[in-house]
């Protein structure tokens, strides 16, 4: 997502309620899916609770990593 010519903000657009909406939709999203994972495996192949925490750290992991990718600060030579 390139910055608009003449923009001077480092943030996506949306302002700052829609970063920190996006922000919060990542990690939710994140945690969503690896529980949704890992509980399908845990019932799957009868191991619960072990496949369900681990994906549940994945998750928290991604999201985490989504949000620091969100704000961190891009070049702009590139």
């Amino acid at each position: 997502m390139d910055p608009a010519p003449g923009s001077t903000g480092s943030l996506p657009g949306g302002g700052t309620w829609g970063v920190g909406f996006r922000a919060g939709v990542e990690v939710v999203s994140a945690l969503v899916v690896g529980v949704a994972v890992g509980w399908f495996l845990d019932r799957w192949l009868g191991t619960w609770p072990w496949l369900f925490l681990l994906f549940f750290v994945f998750g928290s992991v991604a999201g985490v990593l989504n949000v620091y990718r969100l704000f961190k600060p891009r070049s702009v030579g590139k």
